[in-house]
This record gives C-alpha cells, structure tokens and sequence, in this order.
C-alpha cells in the first residue's frame, strides 16, 4: 500500500533557488519586459494618438487578406484578451480607422482595417520604429542583435507553444510574414514596394 502512494502521489520537489548570475539576469530581463513596453507606449501615445496594442492590432491587419480579420483570431494574433480587443475595436472604430464587419454567412464579426486607418498606420509607423531604433537597436551590435533574437525566440517557444495555436491562427501568423503589399490601398503600394525592408 505504501509503495501504491509513493506512485500515486508526487514527491515533492526541493526549492530550486536562482545562483547569482541567474538572478542577475532575470533582474534585467524583469527591468526590460517593464520599462520598455512603457516607453513605447508613451511615445506612441504621445506622436501618434494610439497605444502600442492599438498599433499593432492595425497591423496585423493591414497584412490580412482585404484587411480583415475574424475577432477572436485577431485576439490570438495581437496577443490580446477578446474582452480587451474589443473595447479597442469600439476606440478605433470611432476614430474611422477599423470597421466592424459580418465575415463568412454573417457567422462571425470581423475587424477590417479602412483607408483612413491604413494611412494612419503608415504615419505612425516611422514614428514607432524610429523609436524602437532608439531603445533597442542603437545601443546593441549586430552580434548582440543576433543573440538578442536567438535568446527571445528560445524563451517565447517555450511562452507560446505552436501546439497552443489554433490552425487559422497559425495560418495568420505566417501570412503576416509572407504578405507585406498585397492588399494595399493604390497609392500607397509603390510606396510600400519602394521599402523591402519594412516590417510590423
């Protein structure tokens, strides 16, 4: 009976205790997840009228087949609550830069980017990065920029596993990479052509 509870029940694991440099680290690390987010998110309120979330809700769309997208993806997306999306959807909508559309048989509400909002969106984006630039890039190598994104990316397959996405999401999420000028307004798509460059 008492071999039968040592495999039933779990021993308990002894505290595991960060060495010096560990805590070093996640000192830094807990600085940077704090102060940066911030500070984008001032300056983008501050230039451009928008938050950083509001931002990149734009964006993602912007990178969508006709610049639409059903909600509860562009909560997976956007890495935002449903809830939080949208009271942002309600925000944007009234400043006429996103719409609230029926997708597919008028089963699902869609979140589509307008012109107005897709302009904005290019105003805002050499605001935002500039910015970024100044925070992130500006003070790192191109070796640290390097062990930067191979140490974030380590860290956020283990945040966000791809078994925890749904397929349209992960569908989403490698359109985003793949499609940067289809579905752009006429006027602004030789722009955008001009800029390989550009990402959100």
């Amino acid at each position: 009976m008492n071999k039968l509870k040592r495999q039933l029940i779990p021993t308990a694991r002894p505290a595991s205790w960060l060495n010096h440099h560990e805590w070093s680290a996640w000192l830094q690390l807990l600085a940077t997840v704090t102060l940066l987010p911030a500070a984008i998110d001032s300056q983008l309120q501050r230039e451009a009228g928008m938050s950083h979330f509001e931002f990149a809700v734009m964006a993602v769309l912007s990178q969508q087949p006709g610049r639409s997208l059903q909600l509860k993806d562009l909560a997976v997306v956007a890495n935002g609550s449903l809830s939080r999306l949208s009271h942002v959807i309600s925000r944007l909508e009234r400043q006429g830069w996103v719409r609230r559309v029926s997708g597919a048989k008028g089963r699902a509400t869609n979140a589509e980017l307008t012109n107005q909002g897709y302009r904005k969106l290019m105003e805002a984006g050499p605001i935002h990065f500039k910015e970024v630039r100044r925070l992130v890039f500006d003070v790192l190598t191109p070796e640290e920029v390097n062990d930067l994104r191979r140490v974030t990316s380590r860290i956020n397959g283990g945040l966000i596993p791809e078994t925890n996405l749904g397929p349209l999401a992960r569908r989403t999420r490698a359109s985003a990479l793949r499609q940067p000028s289809q579905h752009l307004p006429p006027d602004v798509r030789s722009r955008h052509a001009s800029e390989p460059g550009r990402h959100f």
